[in-house]
C-alpha cells in the first residue's frame, strides 16, 4: 500500500468543522462516489492524493492536509445533504501531526500538536474521532452555556422575588431546548468509548490516550454533563411553578364564579324582597 502521505512531509494540518444535525454518511457516498472511500465510520475518503476527509455521522468533518479549495469543497458538499441548521461557524479545532518521529524545528510550539508513527488508515480515524468529538464538544458547551445565561435571570428573580419571569411560553421553550441538549448529550455519550482498535495494537492505545488528554474530553463532558442536570433540576422547578400557578389560577377562577354566584342569587333575593 503506498504512503498516506508525501515521504518528504513531516507534518500535516488536521483541522475540523462542525455540522448541526446528523450527516447521512449513506447518502453522501451514493452522491460523492468521486471520492475513494477508505474506512467507513467514520467515512474517510480521499478528496485527493494526499488529502483525506473523515465525516462523523454526528456532525463533524475532519480534514487532513486539505488545502482551502479542498475544504470548501466537502463543506459544500456536506452542506447540500443538510436538512437541518447547517454548519455552525463558530465552531473550528485545529490540530498539528508530526510525523515519523519528525524532530520539531527549535522554538516550535507543541502545545497543539501530536506524534504519530507511521501515519495508517486505523490511526488517521483514532485522530479523526477524538477531533471530530472535540468539535462536537465544544457545539454542546456553547449550547448549554447559551441556555444558562438566559436561565439565570429566572433563577435571580425566583430567588429574590418569588416570582418566576417571563411568560408560560417562554419558560416552556426553554425547557424544551434543555430537554434537547440533554438527549443530544446522553445519545452521543457513547462515541467517547475506547475503539474497537485501541483493544487490539497498544500503539492506537496510546495513541488514543495522548488524543483523550490532549482535547480534555473526559473533563469536559463531565462539565457539560453536570450542568445539563442543572438545568433539568431547575426545569423540575420552573415547571413546578408553572403548575402551582395554574393551580392558583383555576382557585382564583373557582373564587371568583362562586362570588359571582352569591351575588346573583342575593340580587334576585333582594329584588323579589323590594317586589313584595
Amino acid at each position: 500500500m503506498p504512503p498516506l502521505f508525501d515521504p518528504s512531509l513531516t507534518t500535516v494540518e488536521v483541522q475540523a468543522v462542525y455540522f448541526r444535525g446528523v450527516i447521512d454518511l449513506k447518502a453522501f457516498r451514493a452522491k460523492h462516489p468521486q471520492y475513494p472511500v477508505l474506512l467507513g465510520d467514520p467515512l474517510l475518503i480521499e478528496v485527493v492524493r494526499g488529502q483525506y476527509a473523515a465525516l462523523a455521522k454526528f456532525g463533524s468533518v475532519v480534514f487532513w492536509n486539505c488545502t482551502d479549495a479542498h475544504v470548501s469543497e466537502v463543506v459544500a458538499a456536506v452542506t447540500a445533504l443538510q436538512t437541518g441548521e447547517g454548519r455552525d461557524e463558530r465552531i473550528r479545532e485545529r490540530l498539528r501531526v508530526r510525523l515519523n518521529d519528525a524532530e520539531p524545528p527549535p522554538g516550535t510550539d507543541l502545545f497543539n500538536e501530536i506524534p504519530m508513527r507511521e501515519p495508517t488508515q486505523e490511526k488517521l480515524k483514532v485522530v479523526s474521532m477524538a477531533v471530530a468529538q472535540s468539535v462536537a464538544l465544544e457545539h454542546f458547551e456553547l449550547a448549554v452555556d447559551t441556555v444558562l445565561r438566559g436561565i439565570l435571570p429566572r433563577v435571580e428573580m425566583l430567588r429574590t422575588q418569588g416570582k418566576l419571569l417571563g411568560a408560560e411560553p417562554d419558560v416552556l421553550r426553554d425547557v424544551g431546548f434543555v430537554l434537547t441538549v440533554r438527549a443530544q448529550v446522553l445519545a452521543n455519550l457513547t462515541l467517547f468509548d475506547k475503539p474497537p482498535e485501541a483493544w487490539e495494537s497498544a500503539a492506537i492505545e496510546r495513541l488514543d490516550n495522548l488524543l483523550y488528554t490532549h482535547f480534555d474530553l473526559e473533563e469536559r463532558l463531565s462539565a457539560i454533563t453536570q450542568k445539563v442536570q442543572f438545568l433539568n433540576d431547575l426545569n423540575s422547578t420552573f415547571l413546578g411553578v408553572l403548575n402551582h400557578r395554574k393551580s392558583v389560577r383555576l382557585e382564583v377562577i373557582v373564587v371568583a364564579l362562586f362570588v359571582v354566584d352569591v351575588a346573583v342569587v342575593l340580587w334576585e333575593f333582594f329584588t323579589r324582597s323590594a317586589g313584595r
